[in-house]
Formats: C-alpha cells, sequence, structure tokens
C-alpha cells in the first residue's frame, strides 16, 4: 500500500514541476525556445596498447527545447562527428587496413541543466544514444584487383558534457564545450576507441 502512495506522491511532484516550468515559461514564444548549437573543436582519443590514434577533427549540431530561457532543465538532440586517423599492430581490429581512418558519428538526446549569471551560462548535460563507428576495408577480388569500400559497426553510447557561454545578446551566445563519450562494446569484442574527450568552441542561437 506504501509502494503505490510513494510513486503517486512522486508523479504529483513532477507533474507540479512541468507545470510551473511551462507557466514560467510563457514569457517566451515557440520560437526562441529551440536553440541550434553549432561547435568545432578536437577529438583526443584514448586507444589502447596496441593501437596509436591521433588527435582528430570534432563537429557538433544541435537541437536544444528549452521550455524555460534559464535556470532550469533543457532537452538536447546532438549529432555529432569526431574524426581520427589511426595505426593498429597487432590488436584485432574490426578492419584490415591496419593504418586508416576511423570516423564516428554520434545520434544523442538527454536532459541538461543550466543556470544564467547575467551575460554568463554554464550548463551540465547527459545524453545516451547511438554510435556508428565507420572504418575502410580492402576487398581483393578474383580477378587480382582490390576494392576499397567501407564497413561500419553500432554502438550504445554516452555524452557527459558542460558548457560555458556568454551571451552577446539574449538570444546568441558563444560557448566553449568540453565533453567526454564512451563507446559499450555490446555484442562486438573490440571498440577500436571507447573513450573521447573533445574540445569544442562554438555558438547557439535561435532561428528568429
Amino acid at each position: 500500500m506504501i509502494i503505490p502512495l510513494i510513486k503517486k506522491k512522486h508523479f504529483v511532484i513532477g507533474l507540479l514541476m512541468l507545470c510551473s516550468m511551462i507557466a514560467r515559461g510563457q514569457t517566451e514564444n515557440l520560437s526562441s525556445r529551440f536553440y541550434f548549437p553549432g561547435l568545432i573543436g578536437i577529438g583526443v582519443p584514448t586507444g589502447d596498447e596496441q593501437t596509436s590514434m591521433k588527435t582528430g577533427f570534432a563537429l557538433n549540431t544541435a537541437c536544444e527545447y528549452r521550455p524555460v530561457y534559464a535556470n532550469s532543465y533543457f532537452f538536447r538532440f546532438n549529432y555529432d562527428n569526431i574524426s581520427n586517423k589511426y595505426y593498429s599492430l597487432n590488436s584485432p581490429i574490426p578492419t584490415n587496413v591496419k593504418r586508416g581512418k576511423l570516423s564516428s558519428n554520434f545520434f544523442l538526446l538527454g536532459v541538461g541543466y543550466r543556470r544564467k549569471f547575467q551575460r554568463i551560462g554554464a550548463y551540465l548535460l547527459l545524453q545516451p544514444g547511438y554510435n556508428i563507428s565507420n572504418y575502410t576495408v580492402v576487398n581483393y577480388n578474383t580477378n587480382s584487383t582490390i576494392a576499397i569500400g567501407n564497413a561500419s559497426i553500432n554502438h550504445f553510447s554516452t555524452k557527459l558534457c558542460g558548457g560555458i557561454e556568454y551571451y552577446i545578446v539574449p538570444h546568441f551566445a558563444l560557448v566553449f564545450e568540453p565533453a567526454y563519450y564512451h563507446l559499450f562494446p555490446g555484442n562486438n569484442n573490440y571498440v577500436l576507441n571507447p573513450n573521447y574527450i573533445s574540445y569544442n568552441i562554438g555558438f547557439t542561437t535561435t532561428l528568429f
């Protein structure tokens, strides 16, 4: 009897919080609640003892919904790409190319919290999601020719990041965002690069 009452209490509290966020956000019209961050930076891989990974290029694009302008929770969908060159000595990598390029695409959806102090904003964001890691493969044909193709392996992933924003105007800010990515092996016994750290700069703005 106690457990259903606790669940009902949590539901009521959650509903009241949602109503409070909606009420506080009434001063913002719908279009000004959607932000579109765009950032570029560097992706620092971890690799392992048998695989050498070089620092590469990172690109972050996102769509963010803020029920309230600041000092509240927000929701963000990200499409991130990190590209790195690698060299493998004798690891069981998922491609027959020992020296090549790894391109990791992340599709992430999560919730964060933002505080704003005059022109400065700070936020923390956690996003679970899906990763598609793309590799180059070499195929040897029966007629003694070589064909270069692509192969991909999918992983569940998560991203944890924080950001500092400087608002030039209320709906446009410059952003610095360090982030940590982790790939889970799942049914795959080997992940070429399970962890990334990226450092990104860019901006966030509304459409109107």
